[in-house]
């Protein structure tokens, strides 16, 4: 590194600020549905619209065309409540992972194989979930596998969900 480099510092553009403004700026429709996204649990039209900042009325409008379009489900009518369809966002993915051409396909399928490879002869395991939480120290400092065993798992259901979007269970049927 150069002394040119030390002496420009960080970016002088805040860019959280900038998006926070973007958000504050959205219109309402895109507020509830980026509040819609998050939202993991049955959550109440009130509630939604206090983090989308909006009126209850509209909030309760988006939201109800949001279920129609089966983002998301009401799990409730009295109070109405609303929660992430999950089966709707794993289509989303799988559909994009399917637009992906085949040599992009073939690439990132080799890299992720070849990490669970790697998994797999670090731990002396087939899979993350053989390796007991209370037992991690037998592998390093805990911190580390805990990070180790989530990057495996989700390595491992990209596998998944690679070869479900092709329909593709020739290569290494094992991982799962």
């Amino acid at each position: 590194m150069n002394a040119s480099d030390d002496e420009r510092g960080p970016p002088s553009s805040d860019f959280s600020k900038d998006l926070v403004e973007r958000l504050d700026n959205a219109p309402a429709d895109e507020r509830v549905y980026r509040t819609a996204l998050e939202l993991y649990t049955p959550t109440r039209v009130v509630e939604v619209a206090e983090r989308a900042d909006c009126s209850k009325n509209s909030a309760r409008r988006h939201l109800r065309r949001l279920a129609d379009i089966g983002v998301l489900t009401r799990m409730t009518e009295n109070p109405e409540t609303f929660e992430r369809n999950e089966s709707y966002f794993e289509w989303r993915r799988l559909n994009r992972l399917s637009e992906l051409d085949d040599d992009e396909y073939r690439d990132r399928l080799g890299e992720l194989l070849s990490e669970d490879e790697a998994y797999r002869e670090t731990y002396g395991v087939e899979t993350p979930d053989e390796i007991d939480p209370l037992e991690y120290g037998g592998y390093g400092d805990a911190e580390n596998v805990w990070l180790d065993l989530n990057n495996w798992a989700a390595i491992r259901r990209e596998i998944r969900d690679l070869r479900r979007s092709r329909e593709d269970t020739s290569v290494d049927e094992g991982v799962a």
